[in-house]
């Protein structure tokens, strides 16, 4: 990944081509492509002062979530040699990420429900990292499930908690505050959470250590 003033770009693993309408940028013999904090919550957080993700270590990676494939193909271009596991439940979703791993080999799509992870449990453990960016009320349960299920020991984690999805009652500082005790009881350790806003609002990242 590289900084060009405030953007982010990855370096494009399939040159000449991009994913969601992203600029392409030439840069050094090299092609990279604009990572969007708008279409990304990944992004965003990168762009959040203070925030990191240290992926130097990751050779298996699940992503919960993944949808059309946007923040999942910036990812691909971070870790050429790695085996990301992309979920999706949507089944038109998961023809774009089907469409997208034909172009990417590292990307390993699974039309499955994640919050049945024992389905594909066998298929991807033990995992360096999990990603999650699902819209559910129990979300943060769902994480910690594929956690417990799927995590290799000392393995990290990031949650992407959409505040409003699980609730429209408590306040988002007492939901974050409710999510990170529930990481914890679950064995986790979660880090403190990075406010996503302005490019998604009601949204918090939360990061784990194993």
């Amino acid at each position: 990944m590289v900084r060009a003033g405030a953007e982010l770009y990855t370096p494009n693993l399939v040159p000449g081509r991009s994913v969601y309408g992203e600029e392409l940028r030439a840069e050094e013999g090299a092609e990279y492509r604009r990572w969007d904090p708008w279409r990304s919550k990944l992004a965003a957080y990168l762009r959040t002062p203070g925030a990191s993700l240290d992926l130097s270590r990751v050779q298996r990676l699940l992503y919960l979530g993944a949808a059309h494939g946007t923040t999942a193909s910036h990812l691909s271009d971070l870790l050429p040699r790695a085996e990301l596991y992309v979920v999706e439940k949507s089944a038109s979703a998961f023809s774009h990420l089907l469409a997208l791993s034909r172009e990417r080999e590292n990307l390993l799509p699974l039309l499955a429900d994640a919050q049945l992870p024992e389905r594909y449990r066998a298929d991807v453990a033990p995992i360096d990292f999990l990603y999650q960016d699902l819209a559910q009320r129990d979300q943060t349960r769902i994480f910690a499930e594929n956690a417990a299920a799927t995590l290799a020991s000392g393995a990290r984690g990031l949650l992407m908690l959409k505040v409003r999805s699980v609730t429209q009652r408590r306040s988002p500082r007492t939901v974050i505050q409710e999510a990170r005790a529930e990481l914890e009881r679950a064995g986790l350790a979660p880090r403190p959470a990075v406010d996503l806003a302005p490019y998604s609002r009601d949204h918090a990242a939360i990061g784990i250590e194993g």
